[in-house]
């Protein structure tokens, strides 16, 4: 996998997988159409996550039938790293995850090809599509791998991430039925249209 290359050695990893009674072209292409925000729960867990920021900075809230696409985690701060198109596509987003604001870190690719630098923290997301053998059902597979630079910044985040994990789990369990869902009802036009 893809996601190998750019966490092989990690400090934390959440893993959640779905299968999907569609074909993989479909499933890919869900992943990046489905509103993987649709969810109730995961605004919620969204605007919590984000009220230090809109607090402090005194921000406006996003729009809120707002669609959260793939496409709109990546122009949030999330950035490609890889992507093997129809099978896997890898993110990456670097930061003091545990900090209530200014968490995050611009995005760089090519800072995923060195060190992570002290006092911060690396998040290797990865979304993995496999067909069963008989080709009828589909396995969507996403995991998060997170590096810390040092002692310093691994204690912080095992902290945050004693009590973010579960939420973290829950949000990525949704995400997948989103996808699973869109791609269940998707229906490739006719030949020819």
């Amino acid at each position: 996998m893809l996601i190998d290359s750019f966490a092989p050695k990690f400090d934390a990893t959440e893993i959640h997988q779905m299968v999907i009674n569609a074909p993989a072209a479909n499933v890919y292409r869900a992943l990046w159409n489905a509103d993987l925000g649709a969810s109730l729960i995961i605004k919620l867990l969204l605007l919590m996550r984000s009220l230090p920021q809109l607090i402090s900075n005194r921000s406006r809230l996003p729009p809120r039938n707002q669609k959260v696409t793939l496409q709109t985690l990546i122009d949030s701060g999330f950035g490609i790293l890889a992507e093997n198109p129809g099978r896997e596509i890898v993110l990456g987003v670097a930061g003091r995850f545990w900090r209530p604001t200014g968490n995050l870190s611009p995005f760089a690719r090519r800072d995923f090809d060195e060190e992570v630098r002290p006092g911060l923290a690396r998040a290797v997301w990865n979304f993995n599509v496999s067909e069963d053998i008989a080709g009828r059902q589909t396995i969507l597979t996403t995991e998060t791998r997170v590096i810390c630079a040092d002692d310093s910044s691994r204690r912080k985040f095992r902290a945050y991430w004693l009590f973010v994990r579960p939420f973290s789990g829950l949000i990525r369990r949704i995400m997948l039925k989103s996808v699973s869902k869109a791609a269940v009802s998707y229906n490739p036009p006719a030949r020819g249209d």
